[in-house]
C-alpha cells in the first residue's frame, strides 16, 4: 500500500494534511489557514496524458476568505498519475441544475482520502473516486 505524497501543505502533522485530520482543514506550506468548508467547489479537469492529471480548485466567497489568501481565493488540487475507479454522473442532478440555474451543482458532500492512495469526491452532480501517488496544492487569484 503506498500512501500518497502532497506538496504545497505544511509538513507539520498538525497543519498538514493527514490521515487523522483529512482534506478539509489544513494549513498550506507558506502558512495559509485553507478550510475547505467555507468555499465552492468551481471546477474539475482531468487530463488523460502521460501521466494523467486532475485538477479539482475551490474558492472562497470573499466573505469568508482567510485574510492571508485574500489576493489568492482559489485553492487547487492538482492530483498527478492518476487512475480513475469511478467517475458517475446523477442526470436527475443535471436536469436539476438546468432547470433551477441556483441549484447548489457544485455543492461537496464528501471529500475523502483514506490514508493511502484512495479519494473521493461526492457533489450534488458527481461521484468521483481515483486513486493518485502525489497531490500539489496551490493557492492562486482567480
Amino acid at each position: 500500500m503506498s500512501v500518497t505524497e502532497f506538496a504545497g501543505v505544511a509538513e507539520d502533522q498538525d497543519r498538514g494534511v493527514t490521515p487523522r485530520t483529512g482534506l478539509y482543514e489544513f494549513w498550506t506550506a507558506e502558512d495559509a489557514h485553507v478550510y475547505l468548508h467555507d468555499t465552492d467547489f468551481r471546477r474539475l479537469t482531468y487530463q488523460p496524458g502521460r501521466p494523467p492529471v486532475l485538477e479539482l480548485e475551490f474558492v472562497y466567497d470573499p466573505q469568508w476568505t482567510p485574510p492571508e489568501l485574500s489576493g489568492t481565493p482559489a485553492v487547487v488540487f492538482r492530483f498527478e498519475d492518476v487512475r480513475l475507479v469511478e467517475w458517475c454522473e446523477d442526470q436527475e442532478g443535471h436536469d436539476c441544475v438546468a432547470t433551477h440555474p441556483d441549484a447548489p451543482h457544485g455543492q461537496v458532500s464528501c471529500f475523502d482520502w483514506d490514508g493511502s492512495d484512495l479519494f473521493v469526491l461526492d457533489t450534488f452532480t458527481l461521484r468521483l473516486a481515483f486513486r493518485a501517488p502525489r497531490v500539489v496544492v496551490t493557492v492562486h487569484a482567480k
